[in-house]
C-alpha cells in the first residue's frame, strides 16, 4: 500500500513520527473544513437550499489553468500520476491496480478529507474536491482524462480512480 509520507520525505521518519506529522496535519484540515461546513449551513440558512445547489454547480464546473508546454500524453500521464502521488503522500492510502502506457489505475482505500467531512457530517461538501480530478488532468495535458465509478466520499470503500489517454 502506497501513501506514507517516507516516500517523499529525503530522509526517512519512523512510523510515531509519521503518525504525529500526520495527526497534526489532520488537525488542520479539520479546522479549515470545519469552516467550509459552517460557511455552508450559515449560506443554507440564509439562502435556503439554493446556496447548496450553487456548491454541486459550482464542483461541476470548475477550471484549471491549462498548462503551456505539454509533453507527449504518455510522458504527460505518467508524470502527472507521480506528482499527484506525491501530492496525496500522508492524507491518502491507495495501490496501483492499472500500470500501462495509456492508463494508470488506482484503488484508494483512505482520503483524509473524506474521513474528516463525514464525520463532521458533510461529506457532500468532498465530492467538490473529487470534482477537481477530471478538469485538473485536463489541464495537465487536454489529452488526458479520468474515470472513477466509485468514491470514498459516497461512503462506498474504495475510490476507483483512473487516468488514462483518451482516443
Amino acid at each position: 500500500m502506497e501513501g506514507s509520507l517516507n516516500e517523499i520525505l529525503p530522509e526517512p521518519i519512523s512510523k510515531i513520527n509519521e503518525e504525529a506529522v500526520l495527526d497534526f496535519v489532520r488537525r488542520k484540515m479539520m479546522v479549515s473544513l470545519d469552516l467550509a461546513v459552517e460557511i455552508l449551513h450559515a449560506m443554507e440558512k440564509r439562502f435556503g437550499s439554493e446556496a447548496r445547489e450553487v456548491i454541486r454547480e459550482m464542483a461541476s464546473q470548475q477550471e484549471f489553468d491549462i498548462r503551456e508546454k505539454t509533453d507527449s500524453p504518455e510522458k504527460d500521464l505518467q508524470d502527472f500520476c507521480n506528482m499527484a502521488e506525491h501530492m496525496a503522500a500522508g492524507t491518502h492510502r491507495w495501490k496501483r491496480v492499472i500500470d500501462t502506457p495509456t492508463a494508470i489505475g488506482y484503488e484508494f482505500t483512505r482520503c483524509m478529507y473524506a474521513e474528516i467531512l463525514r464525520e463532521l457530517g458533510e461529506p457532500e461538501l468532498g465530492l467538490i474536491i473529487c470534482a477537481r480530478d477530471e478538469p485538473w488532468v485536463k489541464s495537465y495535458n487536454p489529452k488526458l482524462g479520468f474515470r472513477s465509478t466509485k468514491k470514498l466520499m459516497d461512503g462506498d470503500e474504495i475510490c476507483d480512480n483512473v487516468y488514462l489517454i483518451e482516443e
